[in-house]
């Protein structure tokens, strides 16, 4: 059996579709005097194993000795160096072909394909690990300007005008009130009766936890950043 794998994620644009993909996988197809038998397509990260794939699961429970894989590129079947090489050694076992229309079969029995294999993948962890860094730099630029950042916004948090995140006065309030009657001893079933009476809603005693470890959390880390300030001042 022959079997055509498409992968893009949510944010890849059209250079990336399913429909240039496929169109690729054809093509190839035509040249090599192949057909198709199945498609399978994810919709996901590519720093996902094979396996961990909805469609790439499924794929890989319908392998069989023979086989064939066939991708656009190489990044359209993984961007794990950890999952791709691993892959590798279970196609060669069961002599499994894994055909990128780029590249052709790159799973070969000679040590160079191997290699070559290995060097490619290594590459593709590479631009991966290279862009999660860019990511977390540009959020890192943005938590700094006091940004919002992606995800949930924080309890007390709203996001204002040109993204900057501004108080919400009312759970501000809210969040002040947990936090005094903590700093008096009560424990947190009675700050959760307390919070119930005084808002008139239900809280749960892991949400007032989770509150109170991220503001001893904040108040630990601006200690940190002043002692470290003064460090530099000093020195």
């Amino acid at each position: 059996m022959i079997y055509g794998y498409l992968r893009k994620s949510n944010e890849e644009g059209s250079t990336s579709s399913f429909d240039t993909q496929k169109f690729k996988i054809t093509s190839y197809c035509n040249i090599h005097n192949l057909k198709v038998d199945e498609y399978f397509q994810d919709i996901c990260s590519g720093g996902l194993l094979l396996n961990q794939r909805e469609q790439g699961m499924l794929l890989s429970t319908k392998l069989s000795k023979g086989d064939s894989i066939i991708c656009s590129n190489l990044d359209r079947y993984s961007r794990s160096h950890y999952g791709l090489v691993n892959d590798v050694e279970k196609y060669k076992r069961l002599k499994i072909k894994l055909i990128f229309t780029d590249l052709g079969d790159v799973i070969s029995s000679d040590s160079l394909g191997s290699v070559f294999y290995q060097i490619l993948s290594i590459m593709s962890e590479w631009y991966r690990k290279s862009l999660s860094e860019k990511q977390k730099a540009s959020k890192d630029k943005l938590k700094k300007q006091g940004k919002y950042t992606g995800g949930k916004v924080l309890f007390s948090k709203d996001i204002g005008a040109n993204g900057v995140l501004v108080d919400c006065e009312k759970q501000k309030r809210e969040l002040n009130l947990i936090l005094g009657l903590r700093s008096k001893g009560k424990k947190y079933k009675e700050i959760k009766s307390e919070m119930e009476r005084y808002t008139s809603r239900k809280w749960h005693i892991s949400f007032i936890h989770k509150l109170i470890q991220r503001d001893k959390e904040e108040k630990y880390e601006k200690k940190i950043t002043r002692l470290e300030t003064q460090s530099c001042l000093n020195y």
